[in-house]
């Protein structure tokens, strides 16, 4: 997911970020869910998700559960910054 309003540079940087059309489609599945549970803006959710993958990724064995994981992160910080607790 390119953000809008960043330069080119940003976007190639961001697409290098998923390894095919596939895993980036299960983790832009994954930001809408996200952004919906919580009201969010896709944007919002899409901004923090992918520095939040980026930085699990760099660590990541297993790959297969990064979407689930991220999104469980983003969703907790958007609610703490919402001063919102998670039930």
């Amino acid at each position: 997911m390119a953000v809008k309003g960043t330069s080119q540079d940003e976007n190639v940087h961001l697409h290098a970020l998923y390894e095919d059309e596939p895993e980036r489609l299960r983790h832009l599945n994954a930001m809408q869910t996200v952004a919906g549970r919580i009201g969010a803006s896709l944007e919002e959710v899409g901004k923090l998700y992918e520095l939040v993958l980026k930085g699990f990724k760099r660590n990541a064995r297993v790959k297969d559960f990064l979407p689930i994981l991220v999104s469980r992160k983003v969703e907790y910080v958007l609610s703490v910054r919402r001063g919102k607790s998670r039930t």
